[in-house]
């Protein structure tokens, strides 16, 4: 439910029919129906036997000769076979969602300014061919704006800023407008490029206004006309399957190694090492011997190649910047279809393990029903949530290989519920979890917030 309030926060009062909230929220639910495989295993698992065990039907059972071991193999085959369809279901349906909901989310922003805008950072405004920053959106449809920064464009070029103390939006529908009306402001325009003569561009290079209401009319004839189900993103990760994701892997590293090799013939051309004599330099074994060397550099000109190398190694020096910043970002994007491709794996992996957790776990804490096998479920749920989020956030990040980080909750998951079935099974102690199992049951009793 937590995944549908946070987009039906976008959704409501903004006009939308029925049936296209229907879609945008059907079109969420493959990733909320996957994440909650795994947990209705384990949550059915520690519910089930927890109940079997309270009531001694878990011992019945096994004094007549059948251990837990049997028990988990003869439900194995049902496990198995959700597991094989959760793989199925992440890389069909889940792929498919991703692509409905993207465009349709696409769509309806820009359908709808008030939507496309989100607070805190700069949004590329296209209808209105202007940048704005919005401290805060308030008001019945979020039309009421805070502390408004606008950097207005011209000819795809920011000329004017504009601050505004508030803002709003207003509709025309009989004339196809949109009108955003600033409050209490100013705004700096450039006028240099107005300015044909280079005096007057010295003279007047800007000026500066104060209004007490400052309107822009945003022509939406066009969006007026958007279609909801046109789709125009299908390339991102998560909305591909897993043959496809191989095939942009494969381009993405073809296009890195290609760069890397671009890169490196740029820095040569830009050095002219090509253009080196070898036989010439051979005897010396830095450029600065050469420049000490007055038969090749008379001392005269030392100061203005001293000037044009400082200059141009600051030249090199942005230069690499700029690309080392692109290469990071197109790392980051390769990690993240890699990671995706890995994620796909994983996702019958973790019913297995929400298996192997919850059926032994249930039989240890001899609780069933909805109460401390509820909370032990949530807790190891949680537990699996932030392990992936770690290790997705470190493979995006380049702290660890991507498909690591994919792999990440599964490694530390997979030995706890191989170690939780073989001492289930043995009878074996558990000492810390038996301890942490008393110690949640007498809060529960207690009524108390659990403090770990």
């Amino acid at each position: 439910m937590q995944t549908f309030w946070l987009y039906f926060d976008e959704l409501a009062g903004k006009g939308l029919d029925i049936w296209t909230i229907f879609k945008f929220l059907m079109y969420i639910s493959p990733f909320v129906v996957l994440n909650a495989i795994p947990l209705s295993i384990l949550l059915g698992g520690i519910m089930s036997f927890g109940s079997m065990s309270e009531k001694s039907e878990f011992t019945a059972i096994k004094s007549m000769g059948i251990s837990l071991k049997s028990m988990m193999q003869s439900m194995s085959i049902f496990v198995i076979l959700m597991a094989v369809g959760s793989f199925i279901f992440a890389n069909t349906a889940l792929p498919y969602g991703n692509y409905k909901f993207s465009n349709l989310r696409r769509n309806i922003k820009r359908k709808m300014p008030a939507v496309a805008i989100s607070e805190g950072i700069f949004n590329d405004f296209k209808p209105a061919g202007i940048n704005i920053h919005v401290k805060k959106k308030y008001g019945e449809n979020n039309n009421r704006l805070k502390e408004v920064i606008i950097h207005q464009k011209v000819n795809g070029v920011p000329d004017k800023l504009i601050i505004a103390k508030s803002g709003l939006f207003r509709s025309d529908p009989e004339n196809q407008l949109i009108q955003l009306i600033l409050y209490d402001g100013y705004f700096y325009e450039d006028l240099t490029r107005q300015q044909k003569r280079a005096a007057d561009r010295k003279k007047y290079p800007a000026t500066k206004s104060t209004f007490k209401e400052h309107i822009i009319n945003i022509d939406v004839s066009s969006l007026n006309n958007v279609d909801l189900d046109k789709t125009s993103i299908s390339s991102a990760y998560h909305m591909l399957n897993v043959l496809d994701l191989r095939k942009e892997i494969d381009t993405l590293k073809t296009k890195t190694q290609k760069f890397k090799q671009e890169f490196s013939l740029e820095i040569l051309r830009r050095n002219r090492i090509d253009r080196l004599d070898s036989k010439q330099i051979s005897g010396y074994h830095d450029v600065y011997e050469i420049l000490k060397d007055t038969s090749v550099v008379s001392k005269k000109d030392l100061s203005g190649i001293y000037s044009r190398a400082a200059q141009k190694a600051n030249t090199l020096k942005m230069f690499a910047e700029r690309k080392a910043k692109y290469f990071a970002n197109q790392q980051v994007r390769t990690n993240k279809y890699i990671h995706a491709f890995f994620e796909k794996f994983t996702y019958p992996l973790m019913v297995i393990i929400m298996f192997l957790v919850g059926i032994p776990l249930g039989a240890i804490i001899k609780k069933g029903g909805f109460g401390i096998s509820v909370v032990f479920g949530i807790i190891i749920f949680v537990t699996y949530y932030i392990l992936s989020m770690l290790g997705k956030n470190a493979a995006e990040e380049g702290a660890v290989p991507a498909y690591l980080g994919a792999w990440f909750a599964v490694a530390v998951l997979l030995p706890l519920g191989i170690l939780l079935s073989y001492k289930a099974n043995n009878d074996g102690e558990f000492g810390f979890i038996d301890n942490l199992i008393s110690f949640v049951k007498r809060k529960v009793k207690q009524g108390k917030k659990i403090n770990f």
